[in-house]
């Protein structure tokens, strides 16, 4: 097990520097500060105080942002973080937000747990294999992931049901008379992007159709993803009637893209987004989108990380529904 003076030698500093880190005490630049962190995370080294934190917790959940990101600019985002406050604070915890242009998530998260200064971490978009879950449950610091569980993860996961919600528009496509409906999905390497496509299928198959390979294009999650996704689907011999976005910003990105092309959104093409941020109420034409209580996912995430961190049952977590908002991106088959 490594000990603080293993830590300052290969950090290149004195025991003390490393304790002023470890303690947020003393004078200790930035650039100091960073290769101590680094190296604590590397050794896995448990200070006396973090473990100390096991009896008296620090009352305090953690929430990384992936570096890059638009942070609390971002209204999914914003609605998230808003839920987990207020459910955090309801049972005395509050809430830290952390991110790093230089450290990987997994480590920022494993740095700040071992100063014992947070209890458990939040991990957005959980992945099929995730590497930052698998890094943290071996280090036994405890997480909750936004997303649906995967197989062999020790992560709880949760997440909206973007099976029952894809199915819902996918059929609503149909009964506008809609047989070519094409799909702009999430990454495959998230565990949402699979419950989507189950949703969307489920739809296409329960009355005879097959599913088409050629009209789902796996996207990004910006609007430029969507956009090349929309293209893609455009260059084909015969193209959509319709499309399902896997989320608002994809769905914004395919109305450009339909715009560029000449086709007009609602009239010569149905679009349905996914999300309802508020801007998708005031595109031109307002997009058609499923609803998103991620207020409500917040809090749930909430009281999940802190029943592991009490050591208390998980409480019972049953898929979020989505609701279908229909606006003016949908529209009957052109005759």
């Amino acid at each position: 097990m490594a000990t603080m003076k293993d830590v300052a030698e290969r950090a290149g500093v004195s025991t003390a520097t490393v304790s002023y880190v470890l303690n947020g005490t003393g004078s200790v630049t930035a650039a100091t500060r960073q290769r101590v962190l680094q190296v604590v995370a590397e050794l896995e080294y448990q200070p006396n105080h973090a473990a100390r934190s096991m009896r008296s917790r620090s009352r305090t959940l953690g929430l990384i942002l992936p570096y890059g990101t638009a942070g609390l600019s971002t209204p999914t985002l914003a609605e998230l973080v808003a839920g987990l406050t207020e459910a955090a604070a309801n049972h005395g915890y509050y809430l830290l937000l952390a991110g790093d242009p230089v450290q990987s998530e997994r480590l920022v998260a494993t740095s700040l747990a071992r100063t014992g200064r947070v209890d458990g971490f939040v991990l957005l978009d959980l992945r099929v294999d995730d590497e930052r879950s698998a890094h943290l449950t071996a280090a036994g610091i405890l997480h909750v992931g936004v997303g649906a569980p995967a197989l062999g993860n020790a992560c709880p996961g949760l997440s909206f049901d973007l099976t029952g919600g894809a199915l819902i528009a996918t059929r609503s496509l149909r009964t506008l008379g809609h047989r070519r409906i094409a799909l702009i999905n999430l990454p495959s390497e998230l565990t949402d992007s699979d419950l989507l496509y189950q949703g969307f299928a489920k739809a296409l198959t329960e009355t005879g159709e097959e599913v088409a390979p050629s009209l789902i294009v796996e996207a990004g999650t910006s609007q430029d993803d969507g956009l090349a996704a929309m293209q893609e689907l455009l260059a084909q011999p015969e193209g959509p009637t319709a499309v399902l976005a896997a989320s608002d910003e994809l769905a914004f990105g395919a109305m450009h893209a339909l715009r560029d092309a000449g086709i007009e959104v609602g009239r010569d093409v149905a679009l349905i987004g996914c999300g309802d941020v508020p801007l998708a109420a005031h595109t031109h034409p307002p997009l058609t989108t499923l609803r998103a209580p991620r207020r409500a996912l917040g809090a749930a995430l909430a009281h999940t990380l802190i029943a592991l961190v009490e050591q208390q049952p998980l409480p019972s977590f049953t898929p979020l529904p989505l609701q279908l908002i229909v606006r003016k991106t949908t529209c009957p088959l052109p005759e």
